[in-house]
This record gives structure tokens, sequence and C-alpha cells, in this order.
């Protein structure tokens, strides 16, 4: 196993913001590439939840035993066995158990070689972890999958590591479709990033003043522990990720500032 090219495959591509960034880390009243939702029938407005990006990879051998690994955004911290050891964020070990069970889950029987699914783990030690619990208390919430057929998977790992990186970068995830992907979550029994709200793409905000109208009607975390204070922001999606934007209290808030 190629640990380098697994790694690179699975991370987490970038999102970016729905207004421009611009200098200081203040936004522009221009959409980022200048792409909005007006073009597609809905767009799904999900919780952006403030923690420590995670994910779960899955991989079947040609003898179909599975085995995996749990890596942060940038690192692979653990392989099944205790074949990498890296206690950062207590990630690992928290997300073991659930790696144990989606082994023995009805998802497990299914026709993939690789599979990638991805949370958020919030609360614990994360800077945010107030928002969330009075006790530090440690929880997920998943956000994306995508699965690849075994062709796929060793067409991509015979690629140079720059042609992993630009085959991610440019979007060629074949991340499940919104509803494919709630499904999944809902059948399996994952705690999944809260959808808030769907609203035609026609309806969804374009000017900065608008956005940020919308964006402080959810101001409150829906996935509290313990305690339910201020939300990171929200992440609107279209329904085959084709657009996928970011909107941060912070950001808004840091414009409106100047």
């Amino acid at each position: 196993m190629d640990l380098k090219r697994i790694n690179s495959l699975t991370k987490y591509p970038s999102i970016q913001t729905y207004h421009q960034l611009g200098e200081r880390g203040r936004l522009n009243d221009t959409l980022t590439d200048a792409v909005g939702f007006n073009e597609f029938a809905s767009a799904y407005i999900y919780e952006k939840v403030d923690g420590e990006n995670s994910r779960i990879i899955l991989l079947r051998a040609p003898d179909g035993e599975i085995d995996y690994l749990i890596g942060s955004r940038e690192e692979l911290l653990y392989a099944k066995g205790d074949r990498i050891g890296n206690p950062y964020g207590n990630i690992a070990d928290f997300l073991k158990p659930l790696a144990e069970q989606l082994l023995v889950s009805d998802f497990a029987a299914e026709d993939w070689a690789l599979a990638v699914i991805y949370q958020e783990s919030y609360g614990g030690k994360t800077k945010a972890s107030k928002n969330y619990s009075d006790r530090k208390t440690q929880s997920y919430r998943a956000f994306d999958i995508f699965t690849l057929k075994q062709n796929e998977l060793e067409r991509l790992l015979g690629l140079p590591p720059e042609k992993i990186a630009e085959w991610r970068e440019h979007g060629h995830q074949p991340f499940y479709a919104d509803e494919e992907k709630q499904s999944l979550f809902e059948r399996l029994n994952m705690r999944a990033a809260p959808l808030l709200a769907t609203v035609a793409g026609s309806d969804f905000a374009i000017s900065f003043e608008d956005t940020f109208a919308f964006l402080k009607k959810f101001e409150t975390t829906q996935v509290g522990i313990e305690s339910a204070g201020r939300a990171e922001g929200i992440v609107v999606r279209t329904a085959d990720r084709k657009v996928i934007r970011k909107i941060r209290f912070e950001d808004y808030e840091r414009t409106f500032r100047k």
C-alpha cells in the first residue's frame, strides 16, 4: 500500500468562500469565480461545524478483506492493527469504534475498492469546543463520501503524486449526490452534519449584505453536545456538489469592521 498516494487521493479538497476573498482576509462583494446558485434547481444548506476535518478510509483487498485508515485533513493518523499511531486531536481513538462498525455494516458488502467518509471531529480539545460542550466532550458529524471501483483506484494510484493532487483539487473525487449521501448516513446510523434548509437556487442571496442577513438565521449551532453556542457558519452546495461554498460569520464580520 502506497500510503503517500492514498493520503493524497483521499484528502478533502478546499472549499472556496462564497464571496471572493480579498486583502487582509476581507471579502469583496463579488462571487468567487462569478459562480452562484441561480442556475441550479436547489441549494442545500448545511451547518459548518467548527472542529478538525477527519476521514475514515476503507480499502478492500483482492481477497475481500477490508482494511481501514483514519486521517486528519493533512495526514494519516492510524491504520488498522496499530500500524500507524498518531494521537493528534484524539481523532483516531475517537473514530476507531465507528470504523470498526463500518466493517460489519451492509455498506461493507457493496461493490467498491475504496470508500472515504469525511467527518468533522469537534468538541473535545478543539479551539471552538466551548460552542458545543461545557465538558470538552468530543463528537463527530459526517458530511461527505465517495467510493472508487478497483480499476479506477489502480489507475489513480499509478499516477505521479502531483497528478493525484491535481485530480483531487480539480473536483474529480466522485462524491455521492446529496440525497444519496444523506440516505446512506441515515442507513448506517451515523451522526450527520445537519441539513438546515433547502432553497431554490434562483432565490439564494447574491449580494454581500443579503448573504450576511441570510447567514444570521443560523447563528446557533444545531449540533451542541451539552451546550449550544454559536455556529461557525454554513456550507451551501448543489445536489451534485458541482458548486460548494463556505459562508462563515468570521469572514463577514471582519469585512463589515473594515
